[in-house]
């Protein structure tokens, strides 16, 4: 009997440090509302009608995603987690994920009737903090909404806009593109965001473990 009780606790606490564990991964693809700060830096480049190729940057600021975009505008949108007032005194702060990436016409004649396109911004993980409440359970009463948030405004492909996360949504502000400089070998060299930190142990073999997992699902679902 005692045996069979070590090894229940056992398992009981090798599943807690996977819920936690998976739960981490997607948290680490959200980011604290604790303050204004940027979240995304878009540049575009025209190459047709109404058609764009938008330069993005996100997350650690350290890849350029390059993306189609359509239209005369450009919008993004986010995944919003609050939690209950009296929980984020707790420390439990409100989070954000980048969501989706599209262009948009001035026009609605033209929104209804021309070729649209939009791209997909999040990391995949296997427990969907938009689902936090029922992946809880009877820890659900600690979340307050989930909701979305978007931000557009029109291309221009002579400004960066860069995307700010604020307390209860999306805003944006541009600036006139930067001249770029003549580098050392001769080469113009376009001064960007810096790099962010390298990401800590725990985050980084939870995120691993969470893209095992998800690679384990797509393969036995295919």
């Amino acid at each position: 009997m005692r045996r069979l009780i070590k090894i229940s606790s056992l398992a009981a606490v090798l599943f807690g440090f996977l819920w936690i564990a998976l739960f981490s991964a997607s948290m680490y693809t959200y980011t604290s509302l604790t303050s204004e700060s940027v979240v995304a830096e878009l540049r575009f480049e025209p190459v047709g009608q109404q058609e764009y190729l938008a330069h993005v940057r996100s997350g650690d600021f350290c890849e350029e995603q390059t993306f189609r975009v359509l239209g005369d505008q450009w919008r993004i949108d986010a995944e919003f987690l609050k939690w209950k007032y009296w929980a984020l005194a707790l420390g439990l702060d409100s989070q954000y994920r980048l969501d989706r990436l599209e262009g948009r016409y001035r026009a609605t004649e033209d929104q209804n009737v021309r070729p649209t396109l939009a791209h997909d911004l999040k990391k995949i993980t296997v427990v969907q903090v938009a689902d936090v409440s029922e992946t809880l359970g009877s820890l659900s009463f600690l979340t307050d909404a989930t909701y979305g948030s978007s931000t557009y405004q029109d291309i221009d492909t002579d400004r960066v806009f860069y995307v700010y996360r604020t307390q209860t949504g999306l805003i944006t502000r541009s600036e006139n593109e930067p001249s770029s400089r003549i580098g050392d070998s001769g080469l113009r060299v376009r001064i960007t965001r810096a790099c962010g930190a390298e990401p800590g142990y725990w985050q980084r073999f939870v995120v691993w473990l969470n893209d095992r997992l998800v690679a384990t699902i797509a393969s036995r679902d295919s």
